[in-house]
């Protein structure tokens, strides 16, 4: 059996800016993750400069296309695109594809592909499918994280729960411009994010709670986005009738819900972080993974409600809500 002092579940960011820490501190630490990166990971990819200060990554130092963000917001019934800023400082689009493989390998921790099937306590350790033991055990596995399903018996807030439906893909025709859509029934948003090397993200989330209400299917809601980025001449016919969108739930950070027991800590979407306005997700999962390793370290506490609750500015949020109530359907 292996024995290390500290394994965490996942590999994405929030698992390897824990890690890299760690690292960085002479801990011993492994992580296992399922997957083999490079592995695709339908996101958004938007990131700010405070996740860049955070991770510690100057100028020069990514070595892949990073996109600068012009962001506009368009409101069903207004002849004309809001342009604002959603944080302080630049925003950037990002490929996670890239972007998460690049910070595992940065962080110079050792990873192992496996899929995670069992957990259980033997005495002062966490013992992993028989195979691996530790001290301390991090749930980074994102939403369906085998961490917490094993090990945290509470049940997840199905109010805060967002589902998206998203495709990316090589589009050298895209816009430039980063853009926001509130569209009407879909308590949420659909976007249109333009990345390095003419790619594009195109999607769409939404709160579960009211899709279910209404009795909408969000492929529907996605499928019509698609119809009206080609009659607005954002995307050709052709190319919209051959996507092929995936979807994956996620949830809104809530004040409830424990993230921590004993020495094992759940960051990232395993813990259910991402911003109660926007639902971005790569700051809160860094944030809480830093906190994670400063615990493990002994310099710091891992509090969940000390990471970033909102992307946007205090105005920004309430034109959104403003929006929503006015697309809200009728119950």
């Amino acid at each position: 059996m292996r024995e290390v002092e500290t394994i965490i579940v996942g590999g994405g960011p929030a698992g390897s800016t824990c890690a890299r820490r760690l690292v960085q501190h002479g801990r011993g630490v492994l992580v296992l993750d399922k997957a083999r990166f490079p592995r695709l990971k339908l996101c958004a990819g938007w990131i700010t400069e405070k996740v860049l200060r955070d991770l510690e990554i100057g100028p020069g130092d990514y070595p892949y296309p990073m996109l600068r963000l012009d962001i506009r917001t368009h409101v069903r019934g207004l002849p004309f695109a809001l342009r604002w800023f959603p944080t302080p400082g630049e925003n950037f689009s990002i490929r996670r594809v890239e972007f998460d493989a690049w910070l595992l390998a940065r962080s110079g921790v050792e990873v192992v592909q496996h899929e995670v099937r069992s957990i259980r306590r033997d005495g002062e350790r966490f013992v992993i499918d028989d195979a691996f033991a530790c001290r301390w055990l991090i749930g980074a596995g994102g939403t369906m994280c085998p961490v917490r399903r094993g090990l945290f018996a509470e049940p997840r807030q199905k109010s805060r729960q967002i589902v998206t439906l998203e495709k990316e893909f090589s589009y050298p025709a895209r816009d430039d411009a980063c853009r926001l859509f509130f569209r009407r029934g879909l308590v949420g948003y659909a976007w249109v994010v333009p990345k390095g090397d003419g790619h594009v993200n195109i999607g769409l989330g939404a709160k579960a709670k009211y899709l279910r209400k209404t009795g909408t299917n969000i492929h529907d809601h996605f499928r019509a986005f698609l119809d009206d980025l080609v009659r607005d001449g954002r995307l050709d016919a052709a190319t919209a009738a051959g996507l092929h969108e995936t979807g994956h739930p996620y949830y809104l950070f809530t004040r409830d819900g424990e993230v921590k027991s004993d020495r094992c800590l759940l960051i990232g979407d395993s813990a259910g972080l991402a911003t109660m306005d926007l639902g971005e997700g790569i700051g809160p999962a860094v944030e809480s993974g830093l906190m994670a390793a400063n615990e493990i370290l002994g310099i710091g506490t891992y509090d969940k409600s000390q990471v970033t609750l909102f992307s946007l500015s205090g105005v920004v949020q309430r034109l959104m809500r403003a929006a929503n109530r006015r697309h809200l359907p009728a119950a």
